[in-house]
């Protein structure tokens, strides 16, 4: 068993400060799967680890959305030997490009490196039923929060990360004036 959170710590991945998610809300914790996903020895241990962990399920296949869980969804679905495929961004939604079909699998896992307010699993679970498809779990990396579950599919994940996650209008940090970061810019910086 690998320990995910010292791999995150060592490769300086998990931030903490006031943050501006994807979401548009605030946290005071960010992780950035990215800076481990990069060295393919890191990717390969742990998507060995989640495809142990997530042999429950009993996938016919993998499907990831965000970049990053590509990376990982792919390392999954290579470790278990079944089939990968992902959806793309295609303006304010997602969809199957490269003639990719989910309607001819039964069991599909969905596989993200980070899974914190269900939005991303959400819009995955749509672009399947317009294939009259749907997943039967979720597994990550890293669960920010405190839920088993997100839309009723269990979520098995190597770390779970404990955040306050606010609406900006809620934000305490905004209240005090802290400075606002975006997570695009967080590893702009020489060194980081």
């Amino acid at each position: 068993m690998i320990d995910v959170k010292s791999i995150l710590t060592e490769s300086n991945a998990i931030f903490k400060g006031h943050f501006e998610l994807r979401s548009h809300e605030h946290s005071d914790t960010y992780v950035e799967c990215g800076k481990i996903l990069q060295y393919t020895w890191r990717t390969k241990e742990i998507g060995a680890e989640i495809a142990l962990k997530s042999q429950r399920f009993a996938p016919d296949c993998i499907i990831s959305a965000t970049k990053n869980g590509m990376i990982i969804g792919y390392e999954v679905a290579r470790n278990m030997d079944i089939p990968f495929i992902y959806l793309e961004e295609d303006g304010d939604r997602l969809s199957f490009t490269h003639c990719m079909n989910p309607s001819m699998f039964k069991n599909i896992l969905i596989v993200e490196d980070i899974v914190r307010d269900g939005k991303i699993i959400h819009d995955i679970l749509n672009a399947l039923e317009e294939f009259d498809s749907s997943a039967i779990g979720i597994s990550s990396i890293v669960k920010i929060g405190h839920f088993d579950k997100i839309e009723g599919l269990q979520v098995v994940s190597l770390l779970n990360v404990s955040a306050q996650i606010y609406k900006p209008e809620e934000c305490p940090m905004c209240k005090e004036g802290m400075p606002l970061k975006n997570y695009k810019n967080l590893c702009s910086e020489k060194g980081s």
